[in-house]
């Protein structure tokens, strides 16, 4: 859509947007691949999350969703693809806004604490990832549970 980015960013749409030419090197990111790829796969996974919605909510319409195996089955095999889409947002956000913490005040390379040691930090790091690790463990232990329980039939009454 021609000028939209403009109307995103400044709320004009004849806003003129600069690129990232017109600025030097040094204010650059400092990994461009990886901020490129990371923002395509968080946009290309919500545009395969809005196809796989409209599918679903046609087929539910229609009354055909549970007995679609095939999109049973997407649906199913798109599960990691919301976590996947929110680590790649989360690397867009961070590695886009390099070399600045705060934008024209505060560069990343000023913005650690000096109190901090190294090893608090790996402590720290160690402690979340300990932590995810349970979380995660517990999370496919439960979906498995539920997976092997299988879904309530519906009783037909007669009347």
């Amino acid at each position: 859509m021609p000028d939209a980015l403009s109307f995103l960013t400044y709320r004009a749409w004849t806003a003129q947007v600069k690129g990232l030419d017109s600025f030097p090197p040094e204010l650059w990111p400092q990994n461009i691949a990886l901020l490129y790829y990371s923002y395509h796969i968080m946009v290309g996974l919500g545009t395969i999350f809005i196809a796989i919605m409209l599918v679903a909510a046609f087929l539910l319409w229609r009354g055909k969703l549970f007995s679609a195996r095939w999109m049973l089955w997407i649906l199913l095999l798109a599960l990691p693809f919301p976590y996947i889409a929110n680590t790649a947002g989360w690397l867009t956000a961070e590695l886009g806004r390099q070399p600045w913490l705060v934008y024209g005040l505060m560069r990343t390379a000023d913005g650690y604490s000096k109190m901090v040691s190294a090893g608090n930090a790996m402590f720290t790091l160690l402690g979340f990832l300990g932590m995810y690790t349970v979380l995660s463990i517990l999370f496919l232990f439960l979906v498995r549970r539920e997976i092997e329980h299988g879904p309530v039939a519906e009783s037909i009454s007669q009347h």
